[in-house]
């Protein structure tokens, strides 16, 4: 068996001992087989592996996958890749079996490979007619037609675009506009779904959009960590639609088009002045469709989702989901990850790696290899741009971490305002204001040995020379303080009536 990446094996077991999906569900919730599901939960349960799993991916692997031998047992091949082949033109099994024993000499023969083929095939094969179980699914999509509305400072006219969610089963659903249709709408749109049914369906079924999906893929495809954390913090599973089979979220395609006709078409002469008075209208209309009675059958929507769906639906989290960004981002040479025009701090260990940056409005997680390692409360405050724990420090760095700005500024305004002008200057001159403390202390030191007179004077030279390196300032200091020697010899002051030393020859003053 091909070995699965460990945020799907995790996900597998999640829906297993967490959800209680059954081994089909699971394979469409995670885009494998069923026979795979089946092997991992074997695995596991030899392992004695459950949910949650409070183990590293190294940890998980080394358990699920332990070192086996291979020399009495011929490799197998992978079964999943040769049914995604076969779906391409002109390939063949043979083909593939060839292609497979050029890899593997010793590997399986060929009717061998056909039989595990075949088996495969059949596990897998998805039935044409659907049946919609209750509270299971809903499905999620953007309306087709917008609803305008005129911005009264400008008098621009503004599109609002129409979030629609339906559960199949009872076809009860949920529309609300938004100013665009990227992300944190998208995922708003979720939330606000869900708050509305007062529940939480098992599986929810978007469309194919980069909003959900970062990477398309007909067999696996790569959801948006933002919108698969959602889902997880409801409990609810995404099955993304395949591209170009509408039929895969059938309801939805039904359900826009009845937005379409009973509420954005019905409001087409309504003047709107914000998105709030078009959410207003949008949640009347919408009321009134609910309880529209159905055509072929007794009831209606809501009498439907009272008895089907409503009694089924998984119940909310106590809390409400939070939007969260995910940014890829590199540690740099100082030890930090900028996020926003800000930066954070790592330990210094984790210099050069890639890593995860999870940021919400109150909050910034910093994760490599799907671990944490850092966790801070955001910063907003531009006048202070980074954020650094002493533990994340090298020791050299450390040894001048007790320093800071205001400290540096202080001690200057005691020498005098040319030296304080120096320091500020000295400390603005680098990104990072910790690269800047060595200089400073060398200044400080310098101060021990030489008067105020000499420092400020130094100082000002310094700043009309554009100068912030104390190397070159220990050099103004030598320069300043000979200055000074010289012009104190320039004022001895010689007169005749003052005995020099050759008055006091012999011991005393000769008369």
């Amino acid at each position: 068996m091909r070995r699965l990446d460990m945020l799907k094996t995790r996900e597998i077991l999640r829906l297993k001992h967490e959800i209680g999906l059954s081994l089909r569900e699971i394979g469409k919730a995670c885009n494998c087989g069923k026979t795979t599901v089946s092997e991992v939960l074997k695995r596991a349960a030899e392992a004695n592996i459950t949910w949650p799993v409070d183990l590293s991916d190294k940890q998980l692997i080394s358990l699920l996958y332990p070192p086996i031998d291979k020399q009495n047992s011929p490799p197998e091949p992978d079964i999943e890749y040769v049914y995604s082949e076969m779906k391409k033109k002109g390939v063949t099994l043979m083909l593939l079996w060839e292609e497979y024993k050029e890899k593997h000499p010793d590997g399986i023969m060929y009717t061998q490979f056909c039989e595990r083929y075949r088996k495969f095939k059949k596990e897998n094969q998805l039935t044409i007619h659907k049946e919609h179980k209750a509270g299971e699914e809903v499905e999620t999509d953007w309306a087709g037609d917008t609803i305008s509305y005129v911005e009264p400072k400008t008098g621009e006219k503004i599109s609002a675009y129409i979030f629609v969610a339906v559960l199949p089963a009872s076809s009860y659903p949920f529309a609300y506009a938004y100013e665009n249709m990227k992300k944190p709408n998208w995922i708003d749109g979720h939330v606000r779904a869900y708050e509305f049914f007062g529940g939480v369906p098992k599986i929810t079924i978007p469309d194919n959009v980069k909003t959900a999906v970062s990477k398309s893929d007909m067999v696996d495809p790569v959801l948006n960590k933002s919108y698969y954390e959602m889902a997880r913090h409801y409990g609810t599973t995404i099955i993304p639609a395949r591209q170009g089979k509408p039929k895969d979220k059938a309801a939805v395609e039904n359900m826009v088009g009845n937005v379409g006709r009973r509420i954005i078409a019905a409001l087409r002469n309504r003047q709107f002045f914000s998105l709030y008075e078009i959410n207003q209208a949008i949640s009347e209309y919408l009321e009134k469709f609910i309880d529209r009675p159905f055509q072929k059958v007794e009831g209606n929507r809501r009498i439907a989702f009272e008895k089907i769906d409503k009694p089924c639906l998984q119940p909310l989290p106590a809390v409400k989901y939070e939007y969260s960004e995910w940014e890829e981002a590199r540690i740099g040479f100082n030890y930090h990850v900028e996020y926003d025009g800000f930066f954070y701090s790592t330990h210094y260990s984790y210099v050069g790696r890639m890593c995860s940056v999870r940021a919400t409005s109150r909050t910034i997680e910093i994760y490599v290899d799907n671990e944490r390692i850092a966790a801070y409360q955001r910063n907003y405050n531009t006048f202070k741009r980074y954020t650094t724990l002493e533990e994340h420090m090298p020791d050299e760095h450390k040894a001048v971490y007790g320093w800071n700005p205001d400290r540096f500024m202080l001690w200057a305004d005691k020498t005098g305002p040319q030296t304080r002008n120096f320091v500020k200057k000295i400390l603005e001159s680098r990104e990072y204001p910790v690269q800047s403390y060595r200089t400073c202390m060398g200044i400080m030191r310098l101060c021990k040995n030489f008067s105020p007179e000499i420092m400020e004077a130094a100082s000002k030279a310094a700043l009309e020379r554009n100068i912030v390196s104390f190397k070159y300032f220990n050099i103004i200091v030598k320069q300043v303080t000979s200055n000074f020697s010289k012009e104190h010899k320039e004022r001895i002051v010689k007169h005749e009536n003052i005995r020099g030393s050759s008055a006091y020859a012999g011991g005393g003053i000769n008369v």
